[in-house]
């Protein structure tokens, strides 16, 4: 698994080339196409998944942050009471 999003970028980008090359050399329904093509969709999967955990980390983080934030607020009001 990449841990990268610009990795995971690159990468599809290569497996986008090689599917192309093999298109305009064997085929569009070749063997080595498809398998191509196979790849390019795995990867485009796993990036899409990525950068889904990726906003759910940073959702949790604001949810985190926010509430640090009122229980820092809550603390003060109760020590200037």
């Amino acid at each position: 698994m990449y841990h990268s999003q610009n990795t995971l970028l690159k990468e599809i980008d290569r497996a986008r080339e090689l599917m192309v090359a093999a298109a305009m050399e064997s085929g569009y329904t070749s063997e080595e196409t498809i398998f191509r093509s196979q790849e390019l969709d795995r990867l485009i999967y796993e990036y899409q998944t990525l950068c889904k955990e990726t906003e759910i980390q940073r959702q949790k983080a604001k949810v985190l942050f926010r509430q640090m934030i009122l229980l820092t607020k809550k603390q003060y009001i109760l020590a200037h009471a």
